[in-house]
């Protein structure tokens, strides 16, 4: 069964009952999603999984293990790797992540959720909050200035409303050079303003955010984990290349197939190619250019388009 299958069957088991992963599917999850993780770890991240019900197969959750480069026999720099090939993350510390949709999602999916508000800070609003009273007066004028901030209000029944004000600095620099910060820097510090207010108005713990991470977090980037899951394969066989060869030919056929099927998306939404990329990198997190993009960044683009579509954005 392929990922995208999987995910389907989730998604289906989702629709009618609470997510559950049977045997298989976790087992498929160590070797892919938790790559590196040991038992320990994988039960932590499986337990996360299910009690926020997010769907590592679509991504809404995922586990990172980032082992440190050295240089092997050839002065080649590569992650440490066992005798079979693949990565050795002996003494790795785990991250488990999701995204600020994630967060969202857990907050709609609570019956008592009612709204979620925020706004980018300028140097030249009036802006003000007191964090006695929990009032925030915020004026906006023509000229507004550089970003200095973010704020955000989220509201749940029967509690008081829970506000966060946040300093674009500070998570400008702990992002480093990523290209979705340094173009869309309003909608970025507005999302950790977000995930830090609805992580408190639902109690959600164990978990970290994308948002609030550096760039080789983002599960869109060079992640050890996703890219190289099997272990090197020998070489000098011809019928391994001609193999390779043909996987490669199916797999840029699937890619072209559902590339043709978001240009037919983009037509009945009536998208602009700069439009679609806005939609890639800041609400997907995925690379500016088209030909960047996996199969699987594909189909989420896909997925989006058609929510979109369905909800008549």
């Amino acid at each position: 069964m392929s990922e995208q299958e999987q995910s389907t069957e989730l998604a289906e088991t989702k629709s009618t009952n609470l997510l559950q992963f049977s045997p298989e599917k976790i087992e498929v999850i160590r070797r892919t999603v938790a790559k590196g993780a040991t038992d320990d770890e994988l039960e932590m991240f499986m337990h996360l999984a299910q009690r926020y019900q997010l769907d590592p197969f679509s991504k809404e959750i995922w586990f990172i293990k980032r082992p440190k480069k050295v240089k092997d026999k050839h002065g080649n720099w590569d992650y440490k790797r066992l005798e079979n090939g693949e990565i050795d993350y002996t003494g790795v510390d785990p991250i488990i992540m999701t995204s600020r949709d994630g967060y969202l999602k857990l907050a709609q999916s609570d019956p008592d959720f009612e709204e979620l508000n925020s706004l980018e800070i300028r140097q030249k609003d009036k802006f003000s909050f007191n964090p006695m009273t929990k009032e925030i007066n915020h004026e906006i004028g023509s000229e507004r200035g550089p970003i200095t901030g973010a704020w955000a209000i989220c509201k749940r029944k029967n509690r008081e409303p829970a506000i966060v004000v946040v300093d674009f600095n500070e998570y400008k620099k702990a992002a480093g050079n990523n290209p979705v910060w340094d173009n869309y820097p309003s909608r970025m510090i507005t999302k950790v303003a977000e995930v830090i207010v609805l992580k408190r108005q639902f109690n959600i713990s164990g978990l970290v955010t994308e948002e609030e991470m550096p760039r080789q977090y983002s599960l869109e980037y060079d992640d050890p984990n996703l890219k190289r899951l099997d272990k090197r394969p020998e070489k000098g066989t011809t019928i391994e290349h001609e193999s390779d060869e043909t996987e490669k030919k199916r797999k840029k056929e699937l890619w072209l197939a559902e590339m043709e099927q978001v240009k037919d998306l983009m037509d009945q939404l009536g998208l602009a190619a700069d439009e679609l990329t806005t939609i890639a990198m800041v609400d997907l997190g995925l690379e500016a250019d088209k030909k960047l993009w996996s199969l699987q960044d594909v189909h989420k683009v896909k997925e989006s388009l058609m929510s979109r579509l369905s909800n008549g954005v």
